[in-house]
C-alpha cells in the first residue's frame, strides 16, 4: 500500500512512457507486488497458477528488451509491521484469524515458487533483511539499479530516486515514471515531508494516522515548511513556546498558525506522536548485500519440466515461449557457446516494433525466433556478412531487371508502331537477333529499335487490338 493518498498527490509529475524506455537499464522489482497483482486477478481464469504465468511473461518482456531485472524478495517483517499483523490476527473472528495465517503461509510458498522460476530464467533474486521496498530503495539510491518497478509508494520514503509504476507489457507496453527530482522541484515535496505525511495520514506501519486529518489539510500544512525542518517541527509540538503562546492569543494567529494548531491538537491526542519508530524505519541505512546484475544462462530443459508441472503447458508451447530467451542470451552473452544452440540460417529480414531484425532458424529446434540485427552481428559476423552480400545481389538484380523493363517500356511508348501486317525482312532479322541475344540492354544500347522500324506483326499482336503490355511481354518473354 504505502502512504495513504501519496500517489494521487504525485500524479502531476508522472510520465507515461513506452516500455522500451527501460531498454539497457537495470531495475529492481518488488516481487510481492507482482504476486499480489496476480492473486487478485479474476479467479475464474482457467490458467493454473496465474501468478507464475504472469511472472514469466512480464519478465520475458523485460529481458527481450535488454532490461536486466533484479527481483527483491521479502525478508522478515519489521517489528512495527509484525505488531500490525498480530493485531489483524488477534481479532474476535477466529475463522478470519485462521484464514489470515493460511494466507501468510501461502504467500511465502508463492514466493519460493517464483524464485525457482526466476532461477530457471537466469534472473537474479535477492532476499531483503526486512521489507523488499527498503532494499529496492537502497539499491536505487546507491546507483546499483536505475529504478524500481513497484506499486508501493514507501520506496520514496526509504530513499528511492526513480519509481516505475503501473507496468503494462501488453502490445507495445507502457509504464509510468516518477522521478524524485521532479517531485522536489515541481511539487516542493521532499523525503521528510513524505514521512510526515505518512505520520499524519497513515501508512503500512500506522494505518489510521491522525484521526480527522485528510490529505489536503496535511499537505497545506507541510507546504508552509522546508523539508529539512518538518520532522523536528512535529517532534517539538509539545514544547513549542511560540505555538503555545499563539494558542492563547487568538487575535495574533495567522492562517498558517491556525492550520498548524488545528493539526497539532488532533495529533497530540496520541501520546506517542510522532512515532520515532516509524521515522527511524524509513531513515535508517542498513547494510545491503552484494547484488549481481548479470543475466545468467536460461535452462530450457528445466523450464519444460517446470511449465508442465506448474502451468500444464505442452512441451511444444513451452519451447516456443522459452526459446527466444535462450537464443537472446546466446547472442548477447554466450561467448563460450555454452547454450547448446547454434544458428542454422537467416531466414529473412524483419522489422519488430521499429527495430531491424532477422528471423533466425536454429539447430535442434523447429521454432524460429526474431532477433535484432545488431545482436546477430555480434555473435555471427561472418554469416551475417554472407547473408547481406547475397541479399544485396538479389536486390541489385531485381533493381536492374525493373530498370530494364522501365527503359524498354519508355522506348516502346515513344515509338510509332505501324499497323502494317507485312513482315519486312529487316524486322525479321531484328526479331531473330533479339531472341538470340536475349539481352534488353544489348537490344536497346545498339539502337536497333528505330522509330517506325517495327510493326505489330513483329510481335505477333493483333493489329486491331493493340496492347503495349503484350508487346513488352513478347520481347522479354
Amino acid at each position: 500500500m504505502g502512504v495513504k493518498n501519496l500517489w494521487p498527490l504525485l500524479s502531476p509529475v508522472a510520465e507515461k512512457v513506452p516500455l522500451w524506455e527501460l531498454q539497457n537499464k537495470i531495475v529492481a522489482i518488488d516481487l510481492s507486488g507482482w504476486v499480489c497483482d496476480s492473486e487478485n486477478f479474476n479467479s475464474n481464469i482457467s490458467q493454473k497458477n496465474m501468478y507464475l504465468r504472469n511472472l514469466f511473461f512480464r519478465t520475458s518482456s523485460l529481458l527481450l528488451l535488454g532490461t536486466i531485472p533484479i527481483f527483491i524478495l521479502e525478508g522478515e517483517a519489521p517489528l512495527l509491521k509484525q505488531d500490525i499483523i498480530e493485531k489483524r490476527l488477534n481479532n474476535n473472528n477466529k475463522a478470519l484469524t485462521k484464514n489470515n495465517v493460511i494466507v501468510r503461509r501461502r504467500l511465502n510458498s508463492l514466493q519460493k515458487q517464483c524464485e525457482l522460476l526466476l532461477n530457471i530464467m537466469g534472473v537474479t533474486c535477492v532476499y531483503s533483511s526486512g521489507e523488499a521496498e527498503q532494499l529496492c530503495a537502497i539499491l536505487n539510491k546507491n546507483g546499483i539499479v536505475d529504478g524500481i518497478i513497484t506499486q508501493d509508494s514507501d520506496c520514496f520514503l526509504y530513499g528511492a530516486r526513480v519509481i516505475y509504476r503501473n507496468f503494462n507489457a501488453s502490445g507495445n507496453g507502457s509504464i509510468e515514471v516518477y522521478r524524485f527530482e521532479s517531485i522536489e522541484k515541481k511539487l516542493k515535496i521532499g523525503r521528510n515531508k513524505m514521512i510526515a505525511l505518512s505520520l499524519l495520514c497513515g501508512c503500512d506501519y500506522d494505518e489510521k494516522g491522525v484521526i480527522g486529518i485528510g490529505k489536503e489539510t496535511a499537505i497545506n500544512f507541510l507546504q508552509t515548511l522546508d523539508d529539512s525542518v518538518v520532522l523536528d517541527r512535529m517532534r517539538n509540538w509539545r514544547s513549542n513556546l511560540i505555538l503555545n503562546a499563539a494558542e492563547k492569543d487568538i487575535k495574533s494567529q495567522t492562517n498558517e498558525i491556525k492550520l498548524e494548531l488545528k493539526i497539532r491538537k488532533k495529533a497530540l491526542q496520541n501520546k506517542n506522536f510522532p512515532s520515532e519508530a516509524i521515522i527511524d524505519e524509513f531513515l535508517k541505512v542498513p547494510k545491503y548485500p552484494e547484488v549481481s546484475s548479470k543475466w545468467t544462462q536460461p535452462d530450457i530443459n528445466a523450464f519444460i519440466k517446470f511449465s508442465s508441472d506448474k502451468l500444464c503447458w505442452e512441451k511444444e508451447y513451452a519451447i516456443e515461449k522459452f526459446l527466444p530467451l535462450l537464443t537472446r542470451w546466446h547472442l548477447m552473452y554466450d561467448n563460450n557457446f555454452q547454450a547448446n544452440v547454434l544458428m542454422n540460417e537467416i531466414v529473412k529480414k524483419r522489422v519488430n516494433k521499429g527495430i531491424k531484425c532477422y528471423e533466425i532458424k536454429w539447430n535442434n529446434y523447429e521454432t524460429t525466433t526474431t532477433e535484432p540485427q545488431t545482436a546477430v552481428l555480434l555473435r555471427y559476423p561472418i554469416k551475417v556478412s554472407i547473408y547481406e552480400e547475397r541479399f544485396s545481389n538479389k536486390t541489385q538484380k531485381r533493381t536492374t531487371y525493373n530498370n530494364n523493363l522501365m527503359d524498354l517500356t519508355n522506348k516502346l511508348s515513344s515509338m510509332k508502331i505501324s499497323k502494317k501486317l507485312i513482315k519486312s525482312k529487316t524486322n525479321n532479322v531484328l526479331r531473330d537477333e533479339l531472341i538470340t541475344k536475349g539481352s534488353l540492354n544489348t537490344f536497346l544500347n545498339e539502337k536497333k529499335c528505330q522509330e517506325d522500324s517495327l510493326t505489330l506483326s513483329d510481335f505477333e499482336c493483333d493489329g486491331n487490338n493493340l496492347n503495349l503490355s503484350d508487346v513488352v511481354n513478347e520481347i522479354i518473354g
